[in-house]
């Protein structure tokens, strides 16, 4: 929707670009996370966030009915940019929250149930409101007005998130009373000496080999992510003359995507750990680049088949890397500093690489035409996804089954069914 709404006020590539960086560059807020969590609940700071993202949505949806002379597009991407910065702090804190509202032998499937009910919610939201949008529009509402307001209502229901915070806030302090503390001392994949001493700072920096390690997949990864985020659906909109309306359904089918096997996703990271899985949800994202490429060259129905599976194996490494990443035992303030370190370097490369494609597609768009420009992005981003898979496997991670035994397994529980019920 942002981007739609970006093109509507008449942004061009580096907008696309802009919007798909701010989201990563606020992940730098996550840096203060872990002494934040140290002086204040983590609930009280979800509590927050919250407000700040809801105020700086509708800034910018604001801006874009409003259209200040000389002021429209600035205003729009400070409006983004604060909303943006509220939501990295809110995914911090939620970070530890969901930790601390669960116990250790049951975070897999209580994060799978989190994110199956999430997308459900998405799926039914993101259709309901593609549709509305369609029919403003052909209405004779502007585009700019109607992609505005639909912006200002998704921030409308999203008041509603305040009433399971305060469940789960309850839930985080009945667990603390019956949960016995951990020592601070206790080895962790990324601190396999135990718990370095504590350095009361708003900078988090890495420490050991295992976090640099961490970092280097996470930039590897996020400048692979970030290289085509927002571009392709520019092109969807601006080039293969998709509908935003379409795109929003589109959008809401890949978060319905997570409902598909978000189930056994938890319950596998439950019996496996998480660092295989990532390894089989990291191919699943590896691939969508092609998609895109399938749509620009073959068919725009390729669009569909690459949200979905986008939309599976997104939900599959979004519940694998917090069991990878995120401890459930100890302080908040130290459940999440693997995320941490992880969430800045991503956030840092992935905020980056926006830039330098939209560099490309202005380039090329200008000498070679638009096809041949979207064409070598994404051949460049499916390059530089494959390129992260090594780095992937230096990941410091609990005990954990490969990723290849894994798929076994579940192949042949499969295959088991399967001749079950033929018989």
């Amino acid at each position: 929707m942002f981007a739609g709404l970006a093109l509507a006020l008449g942004g061009g590539h580096f907008t696309i670009a802009t919007l798909a960086a701010l989201p990563f560059g606020a992940r730098l807020m996550h840096l203060g996370m872990p002494e934040m969590l140290r002086r204040y609940h983590a609930g009280r700071v979800a509590w927050v966030a919250t407000w700040l993202e809801r105020t700086g949505f509708l800034i910018a949806a604001l801006a874009g009915i409003v259209r200040p002379a000389g002021f429209t597009l600035a205003g729009f991407l400070v409006g983004f940019a604060i909303g943006v910065i509220g939501q990295q702090l809110y995914d911090g804190s939620m970070a530890s929250l969901h930790s601390e509202a669960t116990t250790a032998e049951t975070y897999g499937r209580y994060t799978a149930i989190k994110s199956r009910w999430g997308s459900v919610a998405g799926l039914a939201l993101g259709i309901l409101a593609s549709v509305v949008l369609d029919a403003t529009e052909r209405l004779g509402v502007p585009a700019h007005v109607a992609r505005s307001l639909a912006i200002a209502g998704g921030v409308a229901i999203h008041v509603l998130i305040s009433l399971p915070l305060k469940r789960m806030r309850s839930r985080a302090r009945l667990i603390a009373k019956t949960v016995p503390p951990v020592a601070p001392s206790l080895p962790t994949p990324t601190t396999p000496n135990g718990a370095l001493t504590p350095q009361r700072s708003w900078v988090v920096l890495p420490r050991t080999p295992e976090q640099w390690r961490l970092v280097r997949f996470a930039l590897a990864w996020g400048f692979a992510i970030g290289f085509s985020t927002r571009q392709g659906e520019a092109l969807a909109i601006g080039h293969l003359g998709v509908s935003v309306g379409t795109i929003m359904l589109l959008s809401a089918i890949a978060v319905g995507g997570g409902v598909v096997g978000a189930k056994s996703w938890g319950q596998l990271g439950d019996r496996f750990g998480g660092k295989g899985l990532m390894s089989i949800a990291f191919a699943g994202l590896s691939l969508d680049p092609l998609w895109w490429l399938a749509a620009l060259f073959i068919h725009p129905a390729f669009l569909f088949v690459g949200y979905v599976l986008y939309g599976i194996s997104n939900s599959g490494w979004n519940i694998t890397m917090a069991m990878t990443l995120v401890r459930t035992a100890g302080p908040g303030a130290e459940r999440i500093r693997a995320f941490v370190v992880y969430s800045v370097a991503f956030g840092l490369a992935a905020g980056i690489a926006p830039m330098l494609s939209g560099a490309l597609l202005n380039v090329m768009d200008a000498r070679y035409g638009a096809t041949a420009a979207y064409g070598a992005l994404f051949i460049i981003a499916f390059a530089l996804r494959l390129a992260a898979y090594p780095w992937l496997r230096q990941v410091p991670a609990p005990q954990a089954e490969r990723g290849s035994y894994v798929s076994a397994v579940v192949l042949r529980a499969v295959r088991w069914r399967v001749r079950r019920k033929a018989a």
